[in-house]
């Protein structure tokens, strides 16, 4: 059967809109809350089981990993057997891998875990951002999709309020059990409100024109995310994720120990990673607004300029008291809250069949990114640099990931993305998706 012939509907209501944007908001709210998990148990865990801090460190190294890689691996899958599918395996993974970790009985034992369950975790971001891109009208888009995105932080914040509240009267097995039932809980509002897929038709029309001329395309993950003259601006792109994670990485990890450093007593150091992701939160909501009517790569662009001033100034503030905290905010929104965007300028780089590579693919390398800053961050804070000179560097990769996001808008096909004008979509089976992705008639 030819899916270009069946009839396109009206476009999907905006309350269905509404119901998918949320089911996958609330996915990422899981996967911020699954990413800190350990970092808010650490101090019970490890006196529990007697982990001493190099094996408790690779443990989280293991988890980073496996987010790393499930970012990679689902991505493509997603995009060749669909969305649905690859989410709904990323979750049962996740909840099922992160239950068991409630019952580790040894760091060995743990790191495995989270391995696998990073695995889901980082193959669920990849799926739904390209479902939220996919569900909403090609103007919407990019706005929808860092409104998701949102959820990241928020499911951090969130859920290190509730594991602060309850960790101590129920002990730390709890949280994993709680984070687990939480991914497995999502698989239900993802099986009965999210559909099978959709694409607009007029994507799936140039995914057929690009595999009739290409049909050796199917073979390769890097031959798909390059094809089109997307090269240079792939490339482009994963520099700046890649830049402006490093940073973040650094910030959220360090603040609070140098703002410790400066005077700041270490409860009250500990809020300066709060104001960050407060920030980010805040920064993204006003960068949302923006995309809609610009589109994402200038306005996350010049987010990141006005970041590495503002970078260069908490050098020299950092000791301030409550300056230091409301410049940390402004940093949060500028750099953190820029980092938000990155699901939502892949999808707007990134075709349907190779938008969920292209998206799992971004958040690998911003992953990676973010293991690179503590580890580059711990490196120079023990050389004693001055401060003013290692937020100066900080600055740097700033204006390294303003680089990227504008060279990546400057060298993307326009005429490739510009192809897809209509914002009808219609239902399609995933069989006849797969057989347009792969050239088949």
């Amino acid at each position: 059967m030819n899916p270009l012939a069946l009839e396109p509907s009206a476009g999907p209501p905006v309350s269905n809109v509404l119901r998918i944007t949320l089911v996958c908001f609330a996915v990422s709210m899981i996967d911020g809350f699954d990413t800190l998990m350990l970092s808010f148990v650490a101090p019970l865990l490890a006196k529990s089981l007697q982990i001493d801090h190099a094996s408790l460190g690779r443990v989280f190294g293991a988890g980073f990993v496996g987010t790393v890689l499930g970012s990679l691996i689902v991505g493509p899958l997603a995009d060749r057997f669909g969305r649905r599918q690859m989410l709904l395996l990323a979750l049962a993974v996740t909840g099922i891998f992160t239950l068991g970790c409630a019952f580790a009985t040894s760091a060995t034992m743990l790191a495995a875990l989270r391995f696998i369950g990073g695995l889901g975790m980082g193959g669920a971001i990849p799926p739904v951002a390209a479902i939220t891109a996919e569900s909403s009208s090609q103007q919407r888009r990019s706005s929808l999709v860092i409104l998701m995105f949102i959820g990241f932080p928020f499911g951090a914040v969130v859920g290190g309020a509730i594991t602060a509240a309850l960790m101590m009267r129920f002990g730390w097995p709890f949280v994993f059990v709680m984070g687990g039932m939480c991914a497995l809980i999502a698989l239900v509002p993802v099986l009965l409100v999210i559909p099978a897929q959709t694409v607009p038709r007029a994507e799936l029309a140039a995914i057929r024109q690009r595999a009739a001329s290409s049909p050796t395309s199917g073979l390769s993950v890097f031959g798909n995310l390059f094809a089109g003259g997307r090269l240079a601006a792939t490339l482009a792109l994963w520099l700046g994720v890649l830049s402006s994670m490093i940073l973040s990485g650094f910030l959220v990890s360090f603040m609070p120990t140098i703002l410790n450093m400066n005077g700041v007593a270490p409860d009250r150091a500990a809020l300066g990673a709060v104001a960050l992701n407060i920030g980010a939160i805040g920064g993204a909501l006003v960068l949302s607004a923006v995309v809609g009517k610009r589109g994402p790569f200038v306005p996350v662009a010049i987010s990141f300029l006005g970041g590495a001033v503002l970078t260069v100034t908490l050098g020299h503030i950092i000791g301030a008291g409550n300056a230091a905290f409301a410049m940390l905010f402004a940093v949060g929104a500028c750099l953190v809250g820029g980092q938000l965007t990155f699901p939502a300028i892949a999808s707007h780089l990134f075709p349907a069949d190779v938008r969920a590579a292209g998206i799992g693919w971004a958040m690998a390398i911003g992953r990676t990114g973010s293991i690179i800053g503590p580890l580059v961050g711990g490196i120079l804070l023990s050389q004693h640099l001055p401060l003013d000179t290692l937020f100066l560097l900080a600055a740097l990769l700033a204006i390294s990931g303003a680089l990227g996001i504008g060279l990546a808008n400057v060298l993307r096909p326009r005429e490739e993305h510009g192809a897809v004008t209509s914002n009808k979509p219609f239902a399609i089976g995933e069989s006849e998706l797969e057989e347009a992705a792969n050239g088949k008639h």
